[in-house]
């Protein structure tokens, strides 16, 4: 029997990635079989690298005896009984200094058993990994003084200035030129090619109306428009180039390619020539030149958008103040004195932390007042309490050419809208919100000259795909969305899903183009639904720096919320990886728009696809709604992505901010997992990070470390104790700023289609007269992102007496707490010796567990067996008292 079942490489193969010294470390993973009693002292394993192309050299790896075994985190790594699997992780390492000459090394390796076997080889010949090598610099950033020193044979036609980032130990560059006043033809100047790029990301127009990535190597080559490249230099320094569409002045920019250059390509629909702009950003981290050429740019936007928001009135049925974003309790691990009094603190729900349902792909445009009833009763049938319900395409009064004919809901609907709405939230009384959709233009070929609102508002002619289109004109467009939006909230709809946005720049006509009507269309649909929906709304098909710029970086009222990719499609199987992996990449710059991006919707039912759309929703930080077909539910996954409250609703659990890739660079074909990152919190948080097998091969299997480096905004100096999901294995460490170490903390195994979770959850340490211990909530266990169920965590350090961990939660579940020598002291043994209380009563000892050093509560059942109530607060209060 083979021992061996595969071995992974760190830097994995077919990866291109600079180095950080001129020491070299790799290393090796080999997973073991089951019933392999190890490897025999026989075995080699070989690292071959060639450097600037020169031969091929071996240098052999070494056993790491120093690092503990790894646990491999996989689907099937816990067995129905519990036991773990037998398999195992051995780890070599090697390191080197290659010749002081050298620019780029390639490499890969090969095994043997005994001396006697064949070679067996990590890869094949394309899939070679490649290290850029530099000379070290004291500072690298320093070197860098002019944009002409990142492009060659920058054009004479542009200026450049120096700017002052906002981002620290970042560089940022404006610059700018003049564009032709013209309609048919567009300023292109070459801003020169990228110098010294190993590796490139841009996102670009897929569609007219979505935004995608292209990644290549070395040569910059895409074969759409882009809004923003990111490039990775052989030195170690990321550069972003991001334009400015400007649309006070009608100049709308772009990034193209032409040979290798980056050309700037500059459309000015005004009458005059206007200044355009673009900002470089510069640093050793990919996401942070991304972030100081974006502020820039917003800091360039707020000169000359307007510098006061208009004078409004929020609808008295709008959420109040205590929705905004700022108003959160964080999470924090710490200690305080004993005569503290806690602060009780409340939850404040946002309508995005609804579990939502749409109708979109379970009813299409045949969806109607009984088929949601239905909907809905079958869901309740089946406990799954939707607190958001879109109306999606289908329910407004249209005529055959996909005109608005009127406000009013159609036939389907026969009592009216607010019929509907009143009917859902009588008979399902935890339903908050309903929304509904329409198109920006009213419908998707815009408004019928024949119908009520045609009577009603000034309405100009246009073509619209060679057909003719009719507006509500810039006049009257004010008017008409004061009015439409307040008969949908009199009707009970408390947010909005716009659609179709972009199609009014397809709108031909020179009396539309003249009248400016772009920019008044985004300007009423931004006051309105500030004034009926407190900015309760999804912009759809609004993926354009048209939108990004104008209406979507304001940040003087609540945040939009903007589709971040294309449609999900449930029949299209090439679709799935795509788009999860299109919404990580997107969010490298819509996440920095005052926007939260949403991944649409999903259904629970299409293996083996549903679970990792599950996963990634809950981890993306927006919105979480289902759209699946009444009756065909998948009520594990359902479980898994929505949590109860003590007032009977469900959320989702939305991370703090919004998921972004580890790694920007990442291209979909490469043979590794993509890792996505997020933050739940403020200072002393949860860290976590999420692995998805995206591979276009179904039948791919990918090894690879959960290291330190991987999670986010870790307090320095701080303890963590990191969980995966799935398997539930954890590992303990040190955030020290002493330590350089960056090892392995556990292993991730996926195959095609699956994903993992992992939580670093931070650790008070406890100091008693007898023992020192650990301890933190890690979250609700059965949640894909329970961290994000924890309010509030306080431990209290008496001088004498028992330490206290207090911890309020937003919602029921099973609550995990991590005590770091709880299975050494006897699991529930030690359990029965903890005082552990829940809204002040002592919690019932049917309702605890153990598995390993995590004490598990299951609240539900503590919550009914002593048959509390919520009162006037929305949260979980527990305590527990520690010897």
């Amino acid at each position: 029997m083979e021992p061996i079942v595969s071995v992974s490489l760190d830097p994995p193969l077919a990866s291109v990635s600079c180095a950080k010294s001129r020491v070299l470390d790799f290393s090796a993973f080999i997973v073991i079989a089951p019933a392999a009693q190890g490897l025999p002292s026989t075995f080699q394993l070989q690292l071959w690298w060639s450097a600037n192309n020169a031969d091929w050299i071996s240098t052999n790896f070494k056993p790491n005896s120093t690092r503990p075994s790894l646990k491999i985190c996989a689907y099937e790594a816990v067995s129905s009984s519990g036991d773990e699997r037998s398999e195992s992780v051995l780890q070599y390492s090697v390191s080197f200094v290659p010749p002081l000459t050298s620019e780029s090394l390639q490499f890969t390796a090969r095994y043997r058993l005994t001396t006697t076997d064949e070679w067996s080889w990590c890869g094949d010949v394309k899939s070679n990994g490649c290290i850029q090598l530099v000379r070290p610099l004291r500072n690298r950033t320093q070197s860098i003084s002019s944009v002409h020193d990142l492009f060659s044979d920058v054009s004479g036609d542009v200026e450049i200035t120096q700017v002052v980032s906002e981002v620290p130990d970042t560089s940022v560059w404006k610059v700018t030129g003049a564009s032709l006043p013209s309609l048919s033809e567009h300023t292109r100047v070459i801003l020169g090619k990228p110098v010294n790029m190993v590796r490139y990301m841009a996102l670009v127009r897929i569609q007219h109306s979505w935004m995608g990535p292209r990644h290549g190597l070395s040569e910059f080559s895409i074969d759409r428009e882009s809004f923003m490249l990111l490039f990775l230099r052989a030195d170690g320094l990321n550069v972003c180039v991001l334009p400015l569409s400007n649309m006070k002045n009608n100049v709308v920019f772009y990034l193209r390619s032409e040979s290798g250059n980056v050309v700037l390509e500059v459309s000015n629909a005004s009458s005059s020539h206007q200044t355009y702009s673009a900002f470089v950003g510069m640093s050793k981290d990919p996401l942070q030149a991304v972030q100081a050429a974006f502020y820039s740019l917003r800091a360039t936007v707020q000169t000359f958008l307007p510098t006061s928001t208009p004078s409004i009135s929020i609808a008295e049925d709008s959420m109040t103040a205590l929705e905004q974003d700022d108003l959160k309790v964080y999470p924090v691990v710490r200690s305080r004195k004993v005569d503290d009094q806690p602060v009780a603190g409340t939850w404040y729900e946002q309508w995005m932390d609804c579990m939502g349902f749409c109708t979109w792909n379970s009813m299409g445009i045949d969806v109607s007042h009984d088929k949601i009833m239905e909907a809905l009763q079958i869901l309740h049938d089946n406990e799954i309490r939707i607190g958001l319900v879109i109306i999606d395409d289908g329910w407004q009064q249209v005529d055959a050419n996909r005109r608005l004919l009127a406000f009013e809901a159609n036939a389907k609907f026969p009592k009216g809208l607010k019929y509907t709405v009143d009917a859902i939230k009588e008979k399902f009384p935890y339903v908050k919100h309903v929304a509904v959709w329409h198109a920006l233009l009213g419908y998707w070929h815009a408004f019928s000259p024949d119908g009520e609102i045609a009577k009603k508002y000034e309405i100009v002619k246009g073509s619209l795909y060679n057909e003719d289109a009719y507006l509500v004109s810039g006049n009257d467009i004010n008017r008409f969305y004061d009015d439409y939006y307040r008969f949908l909230s009199s009707s009970g709809i408390s947010v909005v899903k716009a659609d179709v946005q972009m199609h009014i720049y397809d709108v031909e006509g020179d009396d539309i183009r003249k009248s400016d009507i772009y920019k008044k269309y985004q300007d009423a649909l931004k006051l309105h639904s500030i004034r009926y929906f407190n900015r309760r709304i999804i912009y759809c098909m609004a993926m354009s720096p048209q939108y990004y710029y104008y209406s979507l970086i304001q940040t003087s009222y609540a945040k939009a919320t903007i589709r971040n990719s294309d449609d999900f499609f449930p029949n299209i199987p090439s679709s799935h990886h795509w788009h999860i992996y299109c919404n990580s990449m997107n969010n490298t710059l819509t996440s920095l728009l005052h926007a939260v991006p949403d991944w649409d919707m999903f259904m629970t039912t299409i293996a083996p696809y549903s679970r990792m759309h599950a996963a990634s929703r809950c981890f993306s930080g927006g919105p979480v709604y289902i759209t699946d077909n009444p009756g065909f539910h998948d009520i594990k996954i359902l479980s898994e992505i929505q949590a109860e409250t003590i007032r009977g609703t469900s959320v989702s659990l939305r991370p703090t901010r919004m998921a972004l890739p580890v790694d920007p660079y990442f291209n979909l074909n490469e043979k590794r997992p993509l890792f996505l990152s997020n933050f739940y919190g403020g200072a002393g948080g949860f860290s976590l990070v999420a692995a998805f097998n995206v591979g276009e091969n179904d039948q791919s299997e990918f090894l690879a470390p959960i290291r330190r480096s991987m999670f986010p905004a870790l307090s320095s100096g701080g303890e963590y104790v990191v969980r995966s999901y799935l398997s539930g294995f954890t590992a303990e460490f040190s955030n020290s700023d002493s330590s350089s170490d960056d090892a392995a903390l556990m292993m991730v195994k996926l195959k095609s289609s699956e994903w993992d979770v992992f939580t670093a959850a931070p650790l008070a340490v406890i100091k008693t007269q007898f023992k020192t211990i650990k301890i933190g909530a890690l979250g609700v266990l059965n949640k894909i992102t329970g961290a994000a169920a924890i309010q509030r965590q306080q431990v209290v350090v008496p001088v004498t007496g028992r330490a206290v961990l207090d911890v309020d939660l937003k919602v029921l579940g099973l609550l995990g707490i991590y005590i770091s020598d709880l299975s050494a002291a006897g699991g529930m043994e030690a359990v029965t010796k903890l005082l552990i209380t829940i809204q002040g009563l002592v919690m019932p000892l049917s309702a605890l567990s153990t598995e390993g050093n995590i004490l598990r509560i299951d609240l539900e059942s503590a919550w009914r067996d002593l048959d509390l109530q919520s009162r006037w607060s929305n949260e979980v209060a527990l305590r527990i008292y520690f010897t």
